[in-house]
């Protein structure tokens, strides 16, 4: 009996951890990144999840580093435009 009882209580806790983790967002922009970018530089591109106050697109360089812009400035939308044409549709934008 006791045994069944530490094995529920452990399906539990895992269950509710899992639950926690899966409604944080991934990453969210607190602000957006100010300085021109070079479409040549961005090799990828995601956007901020629902959950994230401020809607955003997480840009990734060549290099690897990752930059937050805002999706309705038209130069972050040639950019995701360019990768879409290069590569298929990577990341949707939806609207909130």
């Amino acid at each position: 009996m006791k045994l069944s009882c530490v094995v529920a209580v452990a399906v539990l806790v895992l269950a509710l951890c899992s639950l926690g983790q899966s409604q944080q967002p991934d990453k969210c922009c607190f602000s957006y990144y100010s300085k021109t970018i070079p479409p040549r530089a961005i090799k990828e591109y995601k956007p901020t999840g629902p959950q994230c106050a401020k809607k955003g697109v997480i840009l990734i360089t060549n290099k690897g580093k990752e930059l937050c812009a805002n999706p309705e400035v038209k130069e972050v939308q040639d950019i995701m435009e360019k990768l879409d044409d290069l590569f298929g549709t990577l990341a949707p934008i939806t609207s909130r």
